[in-house]
């Protein structure tokens, strides 16, 4: 196996003015959006803060709720005796709310919400001291750490009390455990990956390639184990998770996906399609998305594992009905290890087209959608003003994805310090 640090040239062991330049202003960014969080100076440039009039927690209270439900024996996907300010549905599987919902529910909702607040941005700190050791020069470690830092996603991840974060510092310790051959650590982190957000099952074709069968095992009996239990004593609740693989057509402005970027295109360049027609292109697109990547994997499966991790990673925006600004979150760890191999100023260009603020405000400089409804679930106009909006981040998936399938076998399996 090769290192990245063999044929690297020798490394500036102190901080340039650069250096600090970069941290400082990283660092000024990211409390500006701790301060945000609190004032909403960054609200109105983002949909979802403007659509929701800047109440915070919605995505958190889903889980309190679900957690107050578990400990009075209600079914953690049913909200009749409301105890939040405001919530979305709950839509993941029943662990989180039976544990760390249970729990935080026995504090105040705005109490639980400042320290889940708390504890998104611990986890951010701990991703920037990781990726600090896993970068293999002074200059890459401060870029990497400034990556974190300067995530406008990560806005939204606060300001709704998401659970991506967490999910993405699994994976970025993933990545470096399946590449320094820990089967089982790597085995064990997938399944606590899979059961905190089901994510992550899109990589079960990578453990599949390796012929990693105890670990795709492992995780399949402890999903068994922590969620038949629970759907068979509610059973309503199968058709409730079933409904997150439905394929819901529509112009959600807060979806940034690629389906929903196809949708746009189909109603600005062929306005007559019909639903069916366009039901089915989506259909037979995601199967070829899954296809391609199996071929790839399959084909190419001592790849480097960052890389076959991260194909799989990016499938997920190319084929969920549902990604939102904060899904992208867990793209983070895609451009670090992407960087690290290959500190091509291309990988940075793609990193800020996903990290900058979408032209949201821009387009609606008023903050219209806090009050028009129409604004969260018709097109915007004219037409090629939709698709280019949502084109903003989808785009840049779509270029990642060609480039890692063309770079599939670019350079053997590496290893990189903890």
């Amino acid at each position: 196996m090769t290192n990245p640090r063999a044929n690297a040239p020798a490394a500036p062991r102190q901080l340039h003015a650069w250096h600090v330049l970069v941290l400082t202003g990283a660092l000024i960014f990211h409390v500006s959006l701790l301060v945000s969080w609190r004032t909403g100076l960054w609200n109105r440039y983002t949909f979802d803060s403007v659509a929701t009039h800047g109440r915070k927690g919605w995505d958190f209270y889903a889980l309190y709720q679900a957690g107050y439900n578990a400990r009075h024996g209600i079914s953690v996907y049913s909200s009749d005796e409301i105890v939040t300010p405001v919530h979305t549905p709950y839509r993941y599987g029943p662990l989180p709310a039976l544990t760390l919902g249970a729990l935080l529910s026995l504090l105040p909702p705005v109490s639980a919400l400042w320290v889940w607040a708390v504890t998104i941005e611990l986890v951010l700190v701990a991703c920037c001291i990781y990726s600090w050791r896993l970068a293999p020069d002074l200059d890459t470690k401060v870029i990497c750490s400034a990556m974190w830092l300067c995530y406008t996603p990560y806005y939204l991840e606060l300001y709704l009390g998401q659970f991506t974060l967490v999910l993405a510092a699994g994976v970025l310790m993933l990545m470096n455990w399946f590449a320094h051959q820990r089967p089982l650590a790597s085995d064990l982190l997938w399944s606590a990956t899979l059961l905190w957000k089901p994510m992550t099952v899109l990589l079960a074709p990578v453990w599949a390639a390796r012929r990693r069968w105890r670990g795709i095992a492992l995780a399949a009996m402890l999903t068994a184990l922590t969620t038949l239990p629970y759907l068979l004593a509610y059973p309503d609740v199968w058709g409730h998770l079933a409904s997150n693989l439905e394929l819901r057509l529509g112009s959600q402005l807060g979806n940034l996906g690629v389906l929903q970027l196809w949708q746009a295109l189909f109603l600005w360049l062929s306005p007559d399609s019909s639903e069916g027609t366009v039901r089915t292109v989506l259909m037979v697109w995601s199967v070829l998305v899954v296809l391609i990547s199996l071929v790839c994997s399959t084909c190419s499966p001592n790849t480097s594992s960052w890389k076959n991790i991260s194909l799989w990673l990016i499938v997920f925006y190319l084929v969920s009905p549902d990604v939102w600004e904060h899904h992208y979150v867990l793209l983070v760890p895609v451009f670090i290890y992407w960087h690290i191999h290959s500190r091509s100023k291309w990988v940075l260009i793609l990193y800020a087209a996903i990290a900058l603020w979408t032209p949201y405000r821009l387009i609606d400089p008023q903050g219209l959608a806090a009050y028009d409804m129409s604004m969260r679930w018709l097109p915007l106009e004219p037409l090629w003003l939709n698709a280019l909006y949502h084109a903003c981040k989808a785009v840049p998936v779509l270029i990642i994805w060609g480039t890692l399938l063309h770079q599939r076998g670019w350079c053997a399996e590496t290893r990189i310090l903890d």
